[in-house]
């Protein structure tokens, strides 16, 4: 059953936004040069349109299913669930040195390198990795444009699923079948040690990188025959949410 939106905060979204009661189905826009990234020694980026809820039980499972009109190169939107303090909204290099680095991983869909991806980043206090596992053949136009990501909690493990959903057929499948089809995309082995359960927060999040300069309009169009025809815009990144849950 999706979550209500009484217990969830949000970040880096306009002030008369707001989510619906029932979290089935919402969007989150992301305008451009907005992202959830770290780098060394002091390049913590937390600009990225966030929901989140801080858990009051141990955390089990999240899963939820993304889709958007991927076009712009690290276009993204997905999972993400935090350990330590709660995220916040860092707005100067100074404030970064003085807040404590909670680590986190996000995971869900991305567009780079001319395709669709499985995506995740893992980060500590000391920065972050990137994964990617394609969907799609590069540089041709995308046939899969949303994924159900799942998040699990097995020991101090932190394991990431992905589900490509299939069209409705004629008989619903199985859920021994329908457990099959879920890949796992990577296992972060450390992240629930020496966490304490009240210091879980989980949401999504959706964020658009790249920042709309002259050089990355010439790049869209330049490759535009391999984008959506939606792929025109120069707005914010508009990320469905389908189906969140989370235990």
């Amino acid at each position: 059953m999706p979550p209500d939106s009484s217990s969830f905060t949000t970040l880096n979204l306009p002030p008369d936004f707001s989510l619906p009661q029932c979290m089935e189905y919402f969007t989150l826009t992301a305008g451009p040069n907005t992202d959830l990234w770290r780098k060394p020694p002091n390049g913590d980026t937390s600009t990225a349109p966030i929901a989140f809820t801080s858990l009051r039980h141990p955390f089990i499972v999240a899963e939820v299913t993304v889709s958007a009109d991927w076009e712009m190169e690290w276009d993204q939107g997905g999972l993400v669930i935090f350990a330590g303090a709660a995220p916040h909204t860092l707005t100067s290099p100074r404030s970064r040195r003085q807040q404590p680095r909670c680590k986190w991983v996000k995971a869900g869909m991305e567009f780079s390198s001319g395709t669709v991806n499985a995506s995740s980043v893992s980060a500590t206090a000391d920065g972050a990795d990137w994964c990617l596992s394609p969907l799609c053949l590069p540089n041709t136009p995308p046939t899969i444009h949303s994924l159900r990501i799942k998040l699990e909690r097995i020991g101090n493990s932190l394991w990431i699923w992905y589900q490509v959903p299939s069209p409705s057929g004629p008989s619903t499948p199985t859920p021994g079948a329908v457990g099959s089809t879920w890949k796992k995309l990577r296992e972060v082995t450390w992240f629930f040690y020496g966490v304490e359960d009240k210091f879980i927060h989980v949401g999504v999040y959706a964020s658009r990188p790249t920042n709309l300069s002259r050089e990355n309009t010439m790049w869209e169009v330049r490759n535009s025959s391999l984008l959506p025809s939606s792929a025109t815009s120069v707005d914010g990144l508009v990320v469905e949410f389908e189906d969140l849950e989370i235990f």
